[in-house]
């Protein structure tokens, strides 16, 4: 498939390319920004990309749609910097030999774009000149200044982008709860293979209006011998059993009363009470989808199917670093000016809904104990957390010496609330978090960005996102400046989506995580939410 991508701050008009000719089908789409966003009145939209990495995304996802669409060709240009209102911010173009597999490979490719690729937009509000241009210079990295703090859905996007699904391994049922499906499994069979009762009953000929039936046989399940009834004659049957022959019905046990060897229905039957072959599926048909988290029902599907050995995406190796002079073990009583290291157990216990058994060590808080643990060797880890150190502080070393030792720092802080101070760093096949060593800060960041890494490493299909809720009780938000997550408990009552805010007063108060298992995300400027109001809230246990 021939690709050409552009990223340019130049109006797209000055670059449509023509529609290739002889492909059969060229279809074409153009993204206009309008004058409101999120029901704001704006100007314009401010687009940022990591230009090379986006430009290795909308490649790598266009490759990978295409094959399932067989599509020839794909143009796609994308504005960077100010885009005013009424201007293309996007193009695509895409060629193949039906208009059916043109129109399919558009549609998928801009449903994953916003996901995967590592571009953002900012609304302007008022007037164009009040924003700085921050386009990506030429290394596709943003300008001084310009990324100097990332919003916290554009450090999720980044890491998506970042992070490609690992390799893959067979393991056994019983190993794989909790991993992800990497290939489709079909039924070998029709499900279920044979005709059967879906009952306790008698079998007796569906065109049979007799009032008495002679019982000629027994079958239990496991049990098949096949015959042609005749009028008049029934087979006992147990559910699950196989139906003798073909034009049947069961009569409910339930509903007969048997005297001397015969069946006396008491009530005409309203249903023939058999599970027919294909009925759950025709073999050939994709029962399970590469992609899907294997829960313990999925796995007794796995097991029905006589796939016993599931292919699924390997664990990551992750090493975890908890630094700081003033941390002891759980089990010490702490010094003054001491305390427990709550992090190592919090990471352990989040890793742990992925089945994953990190490294973990202790360190000082100091240059040569960091750098000794990092090194300036590939490590031969996936995953590298860093508790501690990521803030700008005196003694926060962590992003100076993930760059000394070869590092790229892709994120230095966010403008999220709590999780400012928040590295993201890549060296060869190891990505790196530089995390605040505050717990609530840790729980927040954990599950909003660690998650988006680890699900993209997994080949999750379905991600992690803020789902909306019903407040139990006020939310006293205070008119934040930055973009506030909150410890939260969700329940379901009476079928519905309840979250309780769960108090904090700083990033470093533990008691606000007890009996946390979500994550309240409060909006910029927001004052106050009232109880009974929607709330974005994240699911914060378990994968998925």
């Amino acid at each position: 498939m021939e690709i050409h991508i552009q990223l340019t701050t130049e109006r797209i008009a000055e670059h449509l390319p023509p529609p290739l000719a002889a492909l059969g089908a060229w279809v074409e789409f153009r993204g206009v920004v309008r004058g409101e966003e999120n029901g704001a009145t704006i100007a314009a939209l401010e687009y940022e990309a990591y230009q090379p990495m986006a430009e290795r995304e909308i490649r790598r996802l266009l490759t990978e749609l295409s094959t399932a669409q067989f599509c020839l060709a794909a143009r796609v240009i994308h504005r960077v910097g100010i885009v005013p209102v009424g201007e293309a911010a996007i193009y695509v173009g895409i060629a193949g030999r039906h208009r059916a597999e043109a129109f399919a490979l558009l549609t998928a490719f801009m449903d994953r774009l916003k996901l995967d690729v590592p571009i953002w937009k900012r609304r302007a509000v008022a007037n164009l000149n009040v924003i700085e241009n921050r386009t990506p210079n030429a290394s596709g990295h943003p300008k001084s200044g310009s990324a100097s703090a990332h919003s916290a859905s554009e450090v999720a996007t980044l890491l998506r982008a970042l992070c490609h699904p690992l390799a893959t391994e067979r393991v056994a049922l019983a190993e794989a709860k909790g991993r992800v499906l990497r290939e489709a499994v079909c039924a070998l069979e029709d499900q279920p293979s044979f005709d059967r009762s879906s009952v306790d009953g008698y079998a007796v000929r569906q065109d049979d209006a007799g009032t008495s039936f002679l019982i000629v046989d027994e079958l239990r399940a496991g049990d098949w011998r096949p015959r042609v009834l005749q009028p008049g004659e029934a087979v006992r049957i147990a559910t699950g059993g196989a139906l003798p022959g073909d034009g049947l019905q069961v009569v409910m046990r339930e509903d007969v009363r048997v005297e001397q060897g015969k069946v006396l229905p008491l009530k005409k039957a309203g249903d023939r009470n058999i599970r027919f072959r294909g009925e759950d599926a025709k073999s050939g048909q994709v029962l399970v989808s590469a992609g899907t988290v294997l829960r313990h029902g999925t796995l007794g599907l796995l097991a029905s199917l006589g796939c016993v050995q599931p292919l699924v995406t390997r664990l990551p190796r992750v090493l975890h670093l908890a630094t700081g002079n003033e941390i002891v073990s759980p089990d010490q009583l702490p010094q003054h000016g001491q305390i427990r290291d709550s992090n190592s157990t919090l990471v352990q216990a989040f890793l742990g809904q992925w089945n994953i058994i990190p490294e973990q060590r202790r360190v000082a808080e100091d240059a040569p104990a960091i750098q000794s643990a990092i090194g300036h060797q590939p490590l031969a880890i996936d995953l590298l957390l860093i508790s501690g150190g990521a803030s700008v502080g005196e003694h926060d070393f962590t992003r100076r010496l993930l760059a000394e030792t070869g590092f790229t720092i892709h994120v230095s802080k966010t403008t999220a609330r709590p999780g400012k101070p928040l590295i993201v760093a890549q060296r060869g096949g190891t990505l790196a978090f530089g995390l605040p060593g505050n717990p609530l800060a840790h729980f927040v960041c954990l599950n909003l960005y660690v998650r988006a890494a680890l699900e993209s490493w997994s080949g999750q299909s379905q991600r992690t996102d803020f789902a909306t809720g019903e407040l139990t009780e006020d939310l006293a938000a205070g008119g934040n400046a930055r973009e506030s997550f909150w410890p939260a408990r969700w329940h379901l009552t009476d079928g519905a989506v309840r979250v309780t805010p769960l108090r904090w007063q700083s990033s470093g108060d533990l008691t606000a995580l007890a009996g946390a298992n979500a994550i309240i995300r409060v909006r910029t400027g927001t004052e106050r939410l009232p109880r009974g109001s929607g709330v974005e809230f994240m699911n914060a246990e378990g994968i998925g």
